[in-house]
């Protein structure tokens, strides 16, 4: 059963609609109904599948209510109605992936076939496919195996030998664009908690889902892309003759995360490199390592998110690499915060290194274990201040004589090093809130101020600044509403402001409007308040 809002400023228009669809209620079950467009808005933490919507509302109309909606429900199917036909209206519509249009007066033939075919389409969207033998064996191939090796050596490289080069045309490998970004999927919960059907279920979905989304948003003459496989670890490369707009690859991923979800049922996050010039001077291994760097910030904006390199670590250094995949996976293990897979891989190491061939070793493999671990930590400056000089941490390593030992020594510096990375990631969210509000403090008093004017001033993607505000409680909508009602008790107070010119003064362009928000917020008319 498919859950369904409806919205419409004629109470006998919400009535009949609620009347027909009852009539179908085997299938589509009302969650809600609003008389505008401005109070649906907040209808998003219900989850609606479908949204029936009028076009012509106050406060705000059935296009600008669907382009908000989109941002945090990107499954959404949209309805629009209407009493007249605006070629205009429905263009805009169509843009934002509009599925029905229905004039009034509303039938109920039309209305059923409208809401069969959305359906329909539901249906077939989160239907697991059973043909998944056919496509595992397509990924079996040898061209697959081939390609997906030369695409992990290529994330190892800084510069592509002529050689490589040569290979990758032969396997069908064509680097031959002027943009590039990398990005790197990982689930959001631990390794043991994500089931083994689960992991082949993202892995054979991923393809079809990416190739989906492109055709549907109509970049697939835009961008190409290249998905391949790392351990259980996905990865795509995003190829491009002309610049890759951020919100585009936003709008894109957030869909193909959600649908993951709702089909695998398991979460994952993907992180995204910054957009890099295709040449002979590129580092492949540096975006690669910067697609997996924007991952640790789930830990502080949350899981199920498209992460981009841009927002959360401009200007920052690298963190080294060491090529020996054991001591990588410790280092990205403390990055993303996964602590007791990390100690249970120092373990595993520390295990290793007590048998006989590895004499003459020992402490070789054990000071690269320590340089890894060490170049883990965002900030070792703040590490020595806090803890311990280099020398004294490295004196203190080789100082000790049993494994136990040892491996306490690098329990507690890996839970030092974690609790310093917090703080460091939770200053930057922390700094980008601030720059948030700081801009909304600033603007309240531009009535046309929205999400994009906000994104476009900072630089940030919208995801990024609806997950900031999400995890300070608030969101866009909510906090501009806050301020504007703040501002508007304070002028109210002033015996000699007219209405119309504080409403003005605190963005809204109509007073009747401003009147509507304000009861709604103190639950007392303008007036009402100016006279208490």
């Amino acid at each position: 059963m498919y859950k369904v809002v409806i919205v419409d400023d004629e109470q006998s228009v919400r009535e009949r609609l609620i009347s027909l669809i009852n009539r179908m209620k085997e299938d589509y079950e009302i969650i809600a109904t609003y008389e505008n467009g401005y109070d649906a808005l907040f209808c998003s933490s219900l989850n609606p599948d479908i949204l029936i919507t009028d076009i012509k509302m106050p406060y705000v109309d059935g296009i600008e209510l669907i382009k908000q909606l989109k941002l945090s429900l990107p499954l959404l199917k949209s309805v629009i109605i209407s009493g007249f036909d605006s070629f205009t209206y429905a263009q805009k519509a169509i843009s934002l992936g509009v599925v029905g249009y229905l004039t009034k007066p509303i039938s109920f033939q039309d209305l059923k076939e409208t809401l069969d075919a959305i359906k329909n389409s539901l249906d077939s969207q989160f239907t697991i496919n059973n043909n998944t033998k056919k496509l595992q064996n397509r990924a079996d191939t040898a061209l697959k195996l081939l390609q997906n090796n030369d695409l992990n050596r290529l994330i190892t490289l800084k510069n592509i030998p002529d050689d490589f080069l040569s290979k990758l045309k032969i396997d069908e490998i064509n680097l031959d664009y002027r943009f590039i970004m990398i990005g790197s999927f990982d689930f959001d919960d631990e390794a043991e908690e994500v089931t083994f059907s689960q992991t082949e279920l993202v892995s054979l979905y991923l393809d079809n889902l990416i190739n989906d989304e492109l055709k549907i948003n109509h970049f697939e003459d835009k961008i190409s892309y290249k998905l391949f496989e790392k351990e259980i670890e996905s990865n795509i490369l995003l190829l491009s003759n002309s610049p890759m707009i951020k919100e585009d690859i936003q709008n894109v991923f957030t869909a193909i995360l959600a649908k993951i979800k709702k089909i695998c049922s398991v979460s994952i996050s993907i992180g995204f490199s910054e957009m890099s010039l295709l040449n002979k001077e590129i580092s492949f291994r540096r975006l690669y390592r910067h697609a997996k760097r924007s991952l640790e910030y789930r830990q502080v904006v949350g899981k199920n998110m498209v992460l981009f390199f841009d927002d959360i670590d401009k200007g920052a250094p690298g963190t080294g690499k060491i090529d020996e995949n054991e001591y990588k996976d410790i280092s990205y293990e403390i990055l993303y915060g996964k602590i007791n897979n990390a100690l249970s891989k120092v373990e595993k190491i520390l295990q290793t290194i007590t048998r006989e061939n590895f004499q003459n070793t020992y402490y070789y493999v054990l000071n690269n274990l320590l340089d890894y671990v060490l170049k883990s930590c965002v900030s070792l400056p703040t590490l020595y201040q806090e803890t311990h000089a280099h020398k004294d941490i490295v004196n203190n390593l080789f100082s000790l004589k049993t494994n136990e030992s040892i491996l306490e020594f690098f329990k507690k510096l890996i839970l030092d090093i974690d609790e310093i990375n917090k703080k460091a990631r939770l200053n930057k969210v922390e700094s980008s809130f601030n720059q948030i509000t700081n801009y909304l403090d600033n603007n309240y008093m531009n009535p046309t101020l929205s999400l994009d004017d906000l994104a476009q001033e900072l630089g940030y993607s919208l995801s990024y600044i609806s997950a900031i505000l999400k995890r300070n409680n608030t969101s866009f909508t909510k906090y501009l509403t806050d301020i504007r009602m703040s501002k508007a008790k304070i002028l109210l107070n002033e015996e000699n402001s007219k209405l119309i010119t504080i409403a003005s003064q605190v963005g809204y362009e109509d007073p009747y409007y401003f009147s509507h928000c304000f009861k709604k917020y103190f639950g007392i008319s303008p007036g009402e308040f100016r006279k208490k």
